[in-house]
Formats: C-alpha cells, sequence, structure tokens
C-alpha cells in the first residue's frame, strides 16, 4: 500500500508548480517537497481549492491512523462513509520489496495527481486516505497494490461527485516507471 509518497523540489508541470506557490504564499504548516509521510499536512485539491490537509484518518478505537481505503470497497465501509474527494499533486510514491528495498514509482512526463478521500476530523482539521487499487504488472512485482493515479487532465471529472466511481477507475493510469531508490 502506498505509505509514503514525494514531491520533487523541481516541479516542471505548470498547474503542479501554481499549487506549491500558493501555498507557499500562504505561509501554512505543509509540505511543499521531499517526501510526505502519514500524519504530514500536505497539498489537497478539493471543493475547487488548494487546501492543506493531514494524511490519515483516527481509527476509532485509536491506534495507527488509516492512510489507505481501496477503492473498490471504500463506498461500503463505515470510516469512509461521507467523505468527499479529493486529490493529492505528486511527483511519484514509493514502495517496498519483501527484501526491504525501496522503489520510486513515477509517471513519465511528471506529476500525478493520487485519488483520495477526506474529511474533517473531530479536531476540525482535515484529513485524507489515498484510494487504491489493484496494481498492473509490471508494478505488481513490486506490490499488489497501488495508489489511483490521474493525469492533470482528469482533476476536474475526479472532483465532480456526479461522475461515478467506477468509471472513473477505468481511467486511472497504469504506466509507471519503477526503479530502485536510494533509502532516506
Amino acid at each position: 500500500m502506498c505509505g509514503r509518497y514525494f514531491l520533487a523540489r523541481e516541479v516542471s508541470d505548470e498547474a503542479l508548480l501554481r499549487i506549491l506557490e500558493t501555498l507557499e504564499a500562504r505561509e501554512e504548516e505543509c509540505k511543499r517537497s521531499g517526501d510526505i509521510f502519514p500524519t504530514d499536512a500536505a497539498p489537497a485539491l478539493a471543493l475547487g481549492r488548494i487546501l492543506t490537509m493531514r494524511w490519515g484518518f483516527p481509527r476509532p478505537g485509536g491506534g495507527q491512523v488509516v492512510i489507505n481505503a481501496r477503492s473498490e470497497t471504500a463506498t461500503e465501509k463505515p470510516l469512509f462513509r461521507g467523505a468527499l474527494r479529493c486529490l493529492l499533486p505528486a511527483s511519484g510514491y514509493y514502495e517496498w520489496d519483501g527484501a526491504k528495498r525501496r522503489f520510486a514509482f513515477t509517471r513519465p512526463g511528471g506529476a500525478v495527481y493520487m485519488a483520495g478521500l477526506w474529511r474533517p476530523g473531530a479536531d476540525g482539521v482535515k484529513r485524507f486516505v489515498i484510494l487504491t487499487r489493484e496494481a498492473p504488472a509490471p508494478a505488481r512485482r513490486i506490490h499488489t497494490r497501488m495508489p489511483v493515479l490521474f493525469e492533470g487532465g482528469m482533476r476536474r471529472a475526479w472532483l465532480d461527485a456526479k461522475n461515478s466511481l467506477p468509471d472513473l477507475l477505468r481511467a486511472a493510469v497504469d504506466d509507471v516507471d519503477c526503479a530502485e531508490a536510494q533509502q532516506g
């Protein structure tokens, strides 16, 4: 499952650059580059705006936060009931293989937008989870799941709740590059 993702310091994607510049101007606590870990504050797109959200829904009984939701079953789970759609801009994400080697997954051509669900927490903090799906080959050789990824042209479609989830999931990106990454 996606347990860490990253935003490159140098961004060539114009839309992503505007998102990061908007957050920079607000001077909010938010990761604008580097590795993003569960519970970090990160940039998100929702409600037609650029927002800062914290990664992870609190578990009802306490303990570690829930960071991912299976796209196939999220709408059936009480934890995600009432959650809204969001997008998390990223340069890529990491997965680890059985030997604990870290691999970076990126999209040819730059930025991707990971599909997510969000809601305000009891403390008023906006929180998100990343939607995952079955990984296609060759990504499956590293991990059986991957984030639901969209190219920039799908942003509006994903954020519009009127659009069917199954139809949108069929438009998700399958083509990712994978390379072993330095441990960091």
